[in-house]
């Protein structure tokens, strides 16, 4: 059983229940959101996240790289996993390091595999 808190940004309602399931499953404690607006709401709370899961289109609004951004201001070393159908992900470009990219569409398990590795990098 995990006691991560995984703050979870995807503007698609269908995906985001999906994977936010099957990672309840796994026994991690999720918070979904569905815009990067409410992420940053979200991230100004100062709630204890082990990890963010976030699609980087998230429609108008802000995006998220400026997401991920923005809770690395409140917590540099947050393990961060972007999603994306974009063919050219540009993640790897603004700053947000040590994270992993899961090209969209994936399998639940790659999700949970690719957190796994993010969260024990924080810990190493």
């Amino acid at each position: 059983m995990h006691t991560a808190k995984i703050l979870v940004v995807e503007d698609s309602f269908i995906l985001s229940h999906d994977i936010c399931e099957y990672l309840r499953d796994l026994g991690y404690q999720i918070r979904p959101v569905y815009c990067g607006q409410a992420a940053f709401e979200t991230i100004d709370r100062h709630e204890h996240l082990t990890a963010l899961l976030t699609d980087i289109d998230l429609g108008p609004g802000p995006d998220g790289v400026d997401v991920a951004r923005y809770a690395r201001a409140f917590s540099p070393g947050l393990p961060v996993v972007f999603m994306s159908g974009a063919l050219n992900p540009r993640h790897e470009f603004n700053g947000v390091n040590r994270s992993e990219f899961i090209a969209k569409p994936y399998r639940p398990e790659q999700i949970a595999a690719a957190l796994a590795r993010v969260i024990s990098l924080e810990a190493a």
